[in-house]
C-alpha cells in the first residue's frame, strides 16, 4: 500500500491505462475509509463484544495480539507460497 500511496501522492500514470494511479481498492470517494478500514473496526468492535469487558476466557475472543498476529503470520506465508513457486518479488 506504501507504494500505491506513493504513486498516487507523485500523481504518477499508468503505463498500461494512461490514467493517473488509484489505488487498488478503489479511487472512489472514502473508499479507503470504507473498504479497509471499516471492515477492520467491525472485527475488532465484535471481538471487543465476545470479550465481555475482559472477563470471557481468552479462547472466547480474540485481543490485539492475536489480530495482530494473524496480519504478521498472513503476510508470512504469503511469502512462502511466493518463495516455493518461485514468484517472490523484493
Amino acid at each position: 500500500m506504501a507504494y500505491e500511496l506513493h504513486g498516487i501522492m507523485a500523481g504518477n500514470v499508468s503505463i498500461v491505462t494512461g490514467e493517473n494511479i488509484k489505488p487498488s481498492y478503489g479511487g472512489d470517494e472514502e473508499a479507503f475509509l470504507r473498504k479497509v478500514i471499516t471492515p477492520l473496526y467491525r472485527v475488532i468492535d465484535t471481538e471487543a463484544k465476545r470479550s465481555r469487558n475482559g472477563t470471557a476466557p481468552h479462547a472466547a475472543w480474540c485481543n490485539y495480539d492475536d489480530l495482530n498476529e494473524y496480519f504478521c503470520w498472513m503476510t508470512l506465508n504469503m511469502r512462502r507460497v511466493s518463495l516455493r513457486s518461485g514468484n517472490l518479488e523484493t
